[in-house]
């Protein structure tokens, strides 16, 4: 056997099969998010929506640990993970039906229908589309040199024992199939190896068996252990897609003889039956466990209580599996920052009540959650910097960009409240200070306007809403004349000799510029939902 063609014919294999995921994901773009968010109390919509996101990431994993992310988040109940899960099976079995066809002949012309493609066109879609028949014929061409290097095992005596030995102890051939998967993080290579040594005549139908249960079971082993860092719903997901797996195991080795019976009626070449017994072991558990789910689900809440984790802040939505997923990445980002944005807000009408009330309890309250503002805006940056530019598109690193900016803007936003307008209060319970009747009423008014216009910008940031980011737009500057003019009113009050306005003239005049900044902040959110509908627009038209 030639090892070195073997070795080479795996990572051109597991190259092609990275880059064809990775085209079509880029091709899904935001319907990838949509996708696996139409989760609702429907089974069978959950099985396609598991099927039809499983087929975009190719891979049954991956979208298991995205689902351990979602119900750790509270975004999904385990009965529907559970229904998606099965789904998440059954698609991914596709990828390993394409691997059977016999297309090593073609491997090399879609190689270079791949590469003219993305090489001529400078569009988009059509670029991925070339990158996607680059990857499936580097995919096919290494599935050609693993079978040649594999091709003199068919005649060797020796492998023919080990084929034997396999055939005969089931159990040690689907173990050893679990842990060559749980190290290459995925069942499609596992099977692909299968298929490629079936191929040259090496490996029975009868042998492979076995291997392809060891191989589902094997792939469930990557989310399990990516879920001990999570919470209790997300330890969950991943026990039950192992337990699916497992039972379902347990429950076809007493019946492989029948079961590769059925198998032998599917097709004529052991290749194409291996990957019929993929799908058709993956259908099985779901036809098995679809109508339970439910059921199964409040079992595995009932008697399954993992300890639970010290509660501290953190992110929520920050989930590091989605990476390889760029749009799933900006949405867990975007709500993050909504999250982050919620608390600036909260900060910002607090401090108000902390001027009005002298609450220094309050006070302390709303400069401790300044230290929840900067975990996410640390872990907001982070986390978009992780994403690597060569998987986004123009405009998903346009949108990169974008957050990072707005997170730090929000993160200057809490510090003026911290550092700046908390600061003033606290002045003014140490010396007892008061405003006079009429400037608090103004700078309470300019308080309220300026907390007005933040919550219509996070309103049109979050829906995405260019006509209520413009109305934004037109407040502020209308709050930078109405600044103008409440300074002009408070020089008004000076020149009258009233002594309250005399006491507080510097603090009410700060005030008022540090609420001015913030309502600039504020803007900023605005701008970046008019830039991303002209942008979306200007794309219409070309």
């Amino acid at each position: 056997m030639d090892l070195i063609g073997l070795l080479g014919g795996l990572a051109l294999f597991l190259l092609g099969l990275d880059l064809a995921r990775e085209s079509l994901q880029l091709l899904a773009g935001e319907k990838l998010r949509s996708i696996l968010f139409s989760l609702t109390g429907s089974r069978l919509l959950g099985l396609f929506s598991g099927g039809l996101a499983s087929i975009l990431l190719q891979s049954s994993t991956a979208a298991t640990v995205m689902l351990v992310g979602f119900a750790d988040s509270g975004l999904v109940s385990l009965a529907q993970a559970n229904a998606v899960l099965l789904g998440a099976d059954i698609g991914t079995t596709v990828v390993v039906q394409i691997i059977a066809l016999r297309l090593s002949v073609y491997a090399l012309v879609l190689v270079a229908a791949g590469f003219s493609v993305r090489f001529v066109t400078k569009r988009r879609r059509p670029r991925y589309a070339g990158q996607m028949l680059l990857g499936l014929g580097l995919l096919f061409y290494g599935m050609k040199l693993m079978g040649d290097a594999a091709n003199p095992l068919s005649a060797s005596p020796h492998f023919g024992e080990v084929v034997r030995y396999l055939g005969d102890n089931p159990a040690v051939a689907a173990g050893v199939s679990a842990v060559i998967t749980v190290i290459l993080q995925g069942s499609a290579p596992v099977i692909g190896l299968l298929i490629s040594a079936a191929q040259t005549g090496a490996l029975t139908l009868h042998a492979a068996l076995p291997m392809v249960v060891g191989a589902n079971v094997g792939t469930t082993f990557t989310p399990v252990l990516l879920a001990l860092s999570s919470g209790a719903a997300g330890k969950r997901v991943a026990v039950s897609h192992f337990l699916f797996k497992i039972v379902g195991a347990a429950a076809i080795f007493p019946l492989l003889g029948p079961f590769e019976r059925i198998v032998l009626h599917t097709s004529a070449g052991a290749p194409r039956q291996i990957a019929n017994s993929h799908t058709l072991f993956n259908v099985a558990l779901a036809i098995l466990f679809l109508p339970t789910v439910e059921i199964g689900a409040r079992m595995l809440e009932r008697y399954y209580k993992p300890p639970e984790r010290e509660p501290k802040f953190r992110p929520k939505y920050l989930d590091p599996r989605a990476i390889e997923a760029p749009p799933l990445a900006f949405a867990n980002a975007t709500r993050e920052f909504l999250r982050m944005a919620d608390i600036v807000d909260d900060m910002f009408k607090d401090s108000l009540r902390v001027f009005a009330e002298n609450d220094l309890d309050l006070l302390a309250d709303v400069e401790a959650r300044d230290d929840k503002v900067d975990i996410l805006n640390r872990e907001i940056r982070f986390y978009l910097a992780r994403l690597a530019l060569e998987n986004m598109t123009a405009e998903q690193a346009q949108r990169q960009m974008t957050l990072i900016t707005l997170t730090a803007d929000l993160e200057n936003a809490g510090d003026i409240v911290n550092k700046n307008i908390l600061s003033l209060a606290q002045k003014k319970v140490d010396h007892s200070l008061t405003f006079s009747e009429e400037g608090w009423k103004e700078l309470e008014g300019f308080y309220e306007k300026v907390s007005e216009n933040f919550d219509l910008a996070l309103s049109a940031f979050s829906t995405g809403d260019e006509e209520l980011a413009q109305k934004v737009l037109r407040h502020r500057a209308k709050l930078v004349e109405i600044e103008t003019e409440l300074k002009q009113r408070h020089i008004e009050r000076l020149h009258r000799g009233l002594r309250e306005s005399l006491e507080t003239s510097g603090m009410h005049l700060d005030l008022l510029g540090y609420l001015r900044r913030i309502n600039g902040i504020v803007a900023h959110l605005a701008e970046a939902v008019v830039q991303q509908a002209g942008a979306a627009k200007q794309q219409e038209m070309g």
